[in-house]
């Protein structure tokens, strides 16, 4: 009697080549586990709106699952292929968390928030990967050996131009002729290199460096963007106590640490009285006064916030809050923000 064994291959998750709207992750995973994939991009879709994780979702798919017919992901195909370069890997890992901090931060609607510094992310891992393994144009005949003609570098003129920048700037901001806002300093640096990178790629100069140099500063924004720290603002614990009106600062700031601003012995004067305090890491504590009304701006880029009692959690958290008006008392206009951390609005 004849017997015929029939050995069914294992079911491999891979991204399809037939159905696909983008990647074919979600043609693959509808496959893989029989379900229409058109749930699976609602779901993808649902998460990027809702703060970009669709995004960062999707994209680590297409990386780790191999497409159709091939044998190796995209990252594992990369690693094999860059063992004697970890540094490219690691540098090109770092500029994606970068991007999943700014993600963490865009909103793709009504308005596009900080998804502009996830898309020059990505351009500039494109733009390093490129120059990194770019491999030099043989030109002689087989057999002979040419001498490697080496490129001048721009990157002591980038390296120039960036410290000159960078130290005005602080000179600046230490002789109080002007309020620095380093996130724009930081975003001015991330254009200039930018601008070099370009004019040396067109005119034949070696720019590997300086397009490191330009990603790391572009890395710096998207992380004093997501977390807000005031650079220069001190580490430590601090606590603001002003006793007076008069004696009463318009800015309360803090890099790291805890920040304590008690305001509760303040008689403010008639009608609104503006005061900001940001922190970047670490809990901010303002005790208000009893007898004024406030009108409270509170954000969080990752911790809760507390606004008298109300307890309010999670990423990107921002509570507006006006207390019982009461009569003609006086308005205390207050703006608080932290980076990552606790913030606590409370009476006395």
């Amino acid at each position: 009697m004849e017997t015929t064994d029939s050995i069914s291959e294992p079911r491999r998750l891979s991204r399809s080549r037939d159905g696909r709207w983008l990647g074919g992750v979600c043609a693959g995973l509808g496959r893989y586990f029989d379900l229409n994939p058109l749930i699976y991009r609602i779901a993808f879709v649902a998460l990027a709106l809702a703060g970009g994780t669709g995004i960062v979702l999707y994209v680590a798919a297409c990386l780790v699952i191999p497409e159709e017919g091939a044998d190796d992901s995209i990252a594992a195909d990369a690693i094999r292929r860059h063992r004697e370069h970890p540094w490219l890997l690691i540098g090109v890992g770092l500029l994606a968390f970068a991007g999943i901090l700014a993600l963490s931060e865009a909103r793709l609607w009504p308005s596009p928030g900080n998804l502009w510094l996830v898309l020059a992310l990505a351009g500039g891992a494109i733009v390093w990967w490129q120059v990194s393994t770019r491999s030099p144009v043989r030109t002689a005949a087989r057999g002979d050996r040419v001498p490697r003609v080496r490129r001048q570098s721009l990157l002591p003129v980038a390296s120039g131009l960036l410290i000159v920048g960078l130290g005005v700037a602080g000179l600046l901001d230490a002789l109080d002729a002007w309020n620095v806002d380093w996130r724009i300093v930081l975003a001015v640096a991330a254009v200039l290199l930018g601008v070099v990178v370009a004019v040396g790629a067109a005119t034949g100069r070696a720019v590997g460096a300086v397009a490191v140099l330009g990603l790391l500063v572009l890395g710096a924004l998207a992380l004093a963007l997501a977390i807000r720290v005031p650079v220069f603002a001190g580490i430590g614990d601090r606590i603001e106590r002003p006793a007076t009106a008069d004696t009463l600062d318009p800015t309360y700031s803090l890099g790291i640490g805890d920040l304590d601003v008690d305001l509760s012995d303040v008689a403010l004067p008639a009608g609104q009285t503006e005061v900001k305090t940001t922190l970047g890491i670490g809990n901010l504590v303002v005790h208000v006064p009893y007898g004024a009304t406030v009108d409270v701006d509170a954000r969080a880029s990752a911790g809760q916030v507390t606004l008298f009692g109300e307890e309010h959690s999670g990423t990107s958290v921002h509570e507006h809050l006006v207390s019982s008006r009461a009569g003609d008392a006086p308005v205390l206009m207050l703006d608080a923000r932290v980076g990552i951390g606790d913030l606590v609005v409370e009476r006395g």
